[in-house]
């Protein structure tokens, strides 16, 4: 059924002052001349409900908020939306006390926390679970989302759409989303179906990827996989082989090694007595040099007598001159004792013959000790040369062996890793293909179900064409719906083949379709509601193009005002906003459905 959408009131304020406009009437019409704030109507109901908005010079220098109250599927709410603080936010207001219940963001932002002001708009019109399917969303992320913007451009003809220099289907819309959009609102597609064909797509995509890979991969291989596996598997038993030789003849070197520890720890410690045995002989070399020395000058002493010492140890001063009597010290100048003299050169004697003895000690102590290295450092050689040297040849060679295995084992996996990667890739296509085929058929039952719907687009189709004819376009174009884009197209191709004035009013009467058709049928999930901006001025000035445009806004606003049958007039909640320049000549009957505001240069709509 159709989604009950009603703006009520809107209050501006601009650096003039605040200005509240009325729009609860089920039909609005505001005209009045140019660059008096028309269109600025249309785009400040737009910004309120967080959408964007190109704003025109003067009203975009002047306004400071915008505040739209609406109604939504019987709940009242209002948004409030800043041109001057924080654009990037909408205040959600109590319809009543006018009280902000919560900030909404325009757009969503990481981390965020707070609801998308869009998001919040379809849930309210019941459209969230459709737009946005979670498993879709999920699936193949914001690329599955339709947004409240590629709604609202379905009921939404700005003046680029109604003079045909936009596409009709809006700027938000691509050609995929705007079919999405239509088979939605018509009922020909739903939830399920959308997470089915979003899955399709997505395993399309994986198979022709997949295939383009394999493709890629098999035109550079030469060779076999099969005669690449025999040749891998018996290069890997090369390698084992060569590896467990190796590590045989490394467990006898082990076994060797430990055999000959004794002889070793045997060499280390003869070194290590060899090498006492050194330093003592060195020390004892020292001390005999020293005593020999003692001696000697304790000899001459006794011959020449003391020598004079000078300059003196304690002051320095020279001592030369100073007169010493014969015997006398140098130093101290006291008698000297030939008897003490003659024993401290005896007694320098003993010690030189004693340190010459302790040295022939020690250097035959040291030539044990560098017999007793040498000896074991001979067996421990001959041991080496016998058992390890051969070990130790053998292993570098099997390491040698080893290594070359290895290598050839490496460079065969990497040239046969391409071709597992293409057996991969054939794999995972079936799988895909499988799993494809399987959506399709899940596909085919789901539009089984939804078979009985198509029928939904013979009479929407039958709707508009009557539509069309209704207004009676000059030419007869032969206007039709094209069952590719869901757009409308004319006998001779796209509407760029036919003129201008045409091609303005096919547009509107394309858009009155819809909603005329959601008001008779009630089949449809479009919002009831629609603004159109300008179609008289767009149409033309010209005789033709006013009766043209009579027979627009007529049949137009029959349709809205509900479909006469057997007397009773059936009507549904609904709103159309029609900005324009003027009215063009309507029977009473119609003027009296409309709610005018008429703006002008001295009391435009931004004070």
């Amino acid at each position: 059924m159709a989604r009950d959408f009603f703006c009520e009131r809107l209050v501006l304020s601009s650096v003039g002052g605040v200005r509240e406009i009325d729009l609860a009437h089920p039909v609005v019409c505001v005209f009045g001349p140019i660059d008096t704030g028309k269109t600025t109507l249309a785009d400040c109901i737009k910004y309120a409900l967080g959408l964007p908005v190109a704003w025109r010079e003067v009203p975009g220098q002047r306004l400071q908020t915008v505040t739209l109250f609406v109604r939504i599927e019987g709940m009242r709410i209002g948004l409030r939306r800043s041109l001057v603080a924080d654009v990037s936010r909408v205040e959600l207001l109590d319809s009543d006390e006018g009280g902000v219940e919560e900030i909404l963001d325009v757009g969503a932002q990481p981390d965020d926390g707070r609801r998308v002001v869009g998001e919040v708009l379809l849930d309210l019109l019941g459209l969230g679970e459709m737009f946005a399917p979670p498993s879709a969303v999920a699936l193949l992320g914001a690329g599955a989302r339709l947004t409240f913007e590629q709604l609202y451009a379905m009921c939404y003809l700005t003046q680029d759409v109604v003079d045909g220099t936009e596409s009709v289907r809006g700027k938000a819309n691509t050609a995929q989303s705007y079919r999405t959009v239509v088979e939605l609102l018509l009922g020909l597609t739903d939830g399920p179906m959308r997470v089915l064909t979003a899955r399709k797509d997505e395993l399309a995509r994986t198979l022709t990827d997949q295939k383009r890979q394999a493709e890629t991969i098999g035109a550079f291989l030469t060779g076999s996989a099969a005669g690449l596996e025999t040749e891998l598997a018996r290069s890997h038993e090369e390698e084992r082989a060569a590896l467990q030789r190796l590590e045989e003849f490394r467990g006898r070197m082990r076994a060797a090694t430990a055999h000959a520890d004794p002889l070793r720890r045997r060499v280390q410690e003869a070194e290590q007595v060899l090498e006492r045995c050194r330093h003592a002989a060195a020390d004892g070399e020292h001390t005999l040099v020293r005593l020999r020395q003692q001696v000697q000058h304790l000899a001459g002493q006794r011959e020449t007598g003391p020598e004079r010492c000078s300059p003196c140890p304690v002051c320095r001063a020279d001592l030369t001159l100073r007169p010493v009597p014969d015997g006398d010290c140098p130093l101290c100048l006291s008698a000297l004792d030939p008897a003490r003299l003659a024993q401290a050169l005896h007694a320098a004697q003993d010690a030189l013959a004693a340190a010459e003895r302790q040295l022939t000690e020690q250097v035959k102590a040291h030539s044990e000790a560098q017999t007793a290295w040498e000896q074991a450092r001979i067996e421990l050689d001959a041991r080496t040369r016998e058992e390890i040297s051969p070990l130790a040849a053998r292993i570098e060679g099997l390491a040698a062996a080893h290594a070359t295995a290895r290598t050839r084992t490496t460079m065969l996996e990497r040239e046969l890793e391409p071709h597992r990667r293409l057996a991969e890739l054939h794999r995972s296509v079936q799988t895909v293909q499988d799993e494809l085929q399987g959506v399709r058929e899940e596909i085919r039952t789901r539009k089984n179900l939804l078979a009985h719907r198509r029928a939904t687009l013979g009479e929407f189709e039958e709707h508009f064409t009557e539509l069309v004819g209704s207004v009676g376009l000059p030419g007869d174009p032969g206007a039709r719906l094209s069952h590719s884009s869901l757009l409308p197209q004319v006998r001779a191709g796209n509407l760029t083949k036919v003129g201008h004035g045409v091609r303005c009013a096919i547009n509107v009467v394309y858009r009155m379709a819809f909603l005329s058709y959601a008001l008779v049928t009630g089949a449809t999930d479009l919002p009831s509601f629609l603004v159109i901006d300008s179609p008289r001025k767009n149409v033309g000035y010209g005789e033709d193009d006013q009766e043209l445009v009579g027979r627009l806004y007529t049949h137009f606003l029959d349709h809205i005002a509900g479909v006469r049958s057997g007397g009773a007039l059936r009507t549904r909640p609904h709103q159309i906003i029609i900005v324009d320049n003027d009215l063009p000549q309507l029977p009473k009957r119609l003027l009296d459905q409309m709610h005018t505001i008429e703006l002008s240069r001295d009391h435009p709509l931004v004070p």
